[in-house]
């Protein structure tokens, strides 16, 4: 019997002699966000290819700008109520779990900021701080004991986590437009190493919208700005309340009127720098919003151009010609890539400017910020032999047009085009004091198709540049027929040259001509004609819009 005593004494005093502070040393990590589709498969909002390739999509006009439109749609589905896993380090090192797990799909990006609250098992704030992904705060516990978790982020790096209050409430004014990312959970911790690792959930809709400007040869100003909102009288589509991060539900919800500026939109780093920012909006309304009601609302459209000028589109909106519902942990996307609007002449829809080369640029094939003609300086860089991949390569059957972003957007004109247009309407000349002059000719718009204060000119307009001659191999290339002229127009001459998509044979094709000329002050304007002119001569390239019929 005293044994027995004895032995339960001994037992009973080794109990007594485990500290009540045992060290647990809490280590956490980020798996990343739950991105389970279950609609179709999982796709961000990027383009198919890196040229923008049109694949026979509609062209729809939003005002001042056309636009190529593509939507999308995927759901996160809910994950299973173990949404972490808390782990014990074994043998010294941590041994991976997936019990209870969905892989998350997409990753959380280091530096993102979030706050970690701590509960024990009296429901006493044991920890309460904002965390940076991908560093480990190692938080110091008292092992043996329950505890319980909540992680809050915005998914930002830059903006500091609002705090919570003592009911463990966040306030709307701080998630308005926000993505509300959350996980919660619960630990029992043991002594020494503990591993939290959290997979956020979405607790809004998203909705994306991708602002490619990239056939606007620019990049987006700053202070562009663009809205999400529905129906007749352009309503916010946007809502918030406060969050509740003990039991994840939102409260006094309303209404958010919020735009989002180019500043704050996450900039596509797989696209040229500037050309390419994705505004992200995040609401918790899920009632269903119907077919044509849903809308992107551009405030604000400005692109700084190559030439350093702002052009400044006016206020455009697109409604979404489908039935949508958000819904919690959903995303949908859609890509807008912005097109120079034509100028539309006898039916035919022509391009502001000019074609240019500049393969400082991944876009090397653009239109010129500017109608004005080409000069000398810019011999190898505007004037194209014919149908040359580039400006003085060899002559062939390239159509260098349907390369400008999106890819088979534009191509060559046609001699019959050309023809269909006829004689210009008007005939434009600047003459210096001393010397210099510029020339052009210009066709009026289609009535039916609207001024555009965005660009330099609302009619089609023909600058006179001449031509680079055929390059020999003892002196290269030279410019004639440039503008020119002396005393304020007392002699003055210049030549407008233009190719068509059309060849003669193998060594010619057709191009459009003319010629201008003052002697003594007598203004002699050529009328356009059509000559077959060797293929190895630059001329300039006027593309046209390639219609689709859908």
């Amino acid at each position: 019997m005293l044994g027995i005593v004895a032995a339960f004494a001994s037992c009973s005093s080794k109990e007594d002699q485990i500290p009540s502070d045992k060290g647990a040393l809490l280590n956490v990590g980020i798996l990343g966000i739950e991105d389970v589709v279950t609609k179709g498969v999982a796709r961000a909002v990027t383009d198919a290819d890196n040229n923008g390739t049109t694949h026979a999509k509609p062209i729809v006009s939003l005002g001042d700008v056309d636009a190529l439109i593509d939507t999308q749609e995927g759901s996160i589905a809910a994950a299973d109520q173990t949404s972490s896993v808390v782990q014990k380090a074994e043998n010294g090192a941590a041994k991976a779990s997936t019990t209870g797990l969905k892989a998350a799909s997409s990753t959380m990006d280091t530096g993102v900021k979030f706050r970690l609250v701590i509960y024990d098992n009296t429901n006493t704030v044991v920890y309460n701080q904002e965390v940076t992904s991908g560093v480990n705060p190692q938080i110091q516990l008292v092992a043996y004991k329950p505890y319980t978790w909540y992680a809050v982020s915005l998914n930002e790096k830059t903006t500091s986590m609002p705090n919570v209050t003592s009911a463990g409430v966040i306030a709307r004014s701080s998630l308005a437009n926000k993505d509300v990312l959350y996980a919660s959970g619960s630990f029992n911790a043991v002594d020494g190493a503990n591993y939290l690792n959290i997979v956020f959930k979405r607790m809004t809709s998203r909705i994306q919208a991708k602002l490619n400007v990239r056939g606007l040869f620019g990049t987006i100003e700053n202070s562009t700005s663009m809205s999400l909102v529905k129906g007749s009288s352009n309503a916010t589509v946007l809502q918030m309340g406060d969050f509740n991060i003990l039991t994840g539900q939102f409260t006094n919800v309303v209404d958010v009127n919020s735009a989002v500026t180019a500043s704050a939109m996450v900039e596509d780093s797989s696209n040229p720098a500037g050309t390419v920012k994705i505004a992200n909006f995040f609401t918790l309304n899920t009632s269903a919003i119907a077919a044509n009601s849903l809308k992107i609302k551009f405030n604000t459209l400005k692109v700084t151009l190559d030439d350093a000028r702002v052009r400044t589109f006016n206020a455009n909106t697109y409604t979404f010609p489908d039935a949508y519902t958000p819904t919690i942990g959903s995303t949908y996307g859609v890509n807008i890539r912005l097109i120079e609007s034509p100028v539309k002449v006898k039916g035919i829809l022509w391009a502001r400017s000019n074609l240019v080369y500049n393969p400082s640029h991944t876009d090397s094939y653009r239109l010129k910020s500017n109608p004005g003609g080409s000069t000398v300086a810019t011999k190898d860089t505007e004037f194209w032999n014919w149908k040359s991949a580039t400006p003085t390569g060899p002559a062939g059957s390239i159509d260098p047009c349907a390369s400008v972003y999106p890819a088979g957007t534009w191509r060559m004109s046609t001699k019959q085009e050309w023809e269909a247009i006829g004689q210009p309407n008007d005939k434009q000349q600047q003459l210096g004091l001393l010397w210099g002059a510029q020339y052009a000719y210009v066709w009026n718009r289609d009535s039916d198709n609207p001024a555009n204060t965005a660009y330099d000119d609302n009619n089609l307009t023909l600058s006179f540049g001449g031509y680079r001659t055929k390059a020999s191999s003892f002196g290269g290339s030279s410019v004639s027929g440039s503008p020119a002229g002396i005393l304020i127009g007392a002699l003055a001459a210049g030549e407008c040259d233009y190719w068509t998509a059309n060849s003669s044979d193998a060594n010619n094709a057709f191009a459009a001509k003319s010629n201008f000329a003052i002697i003594a002050f007598f203004f002699s304007w050529g009328s356009i004609t059509y000559p077959a002119l060797d293929k190895m001569e630059g001329r300039n390239i006027r593309c046209v819009r390639q219609v689709v019929n859908n």
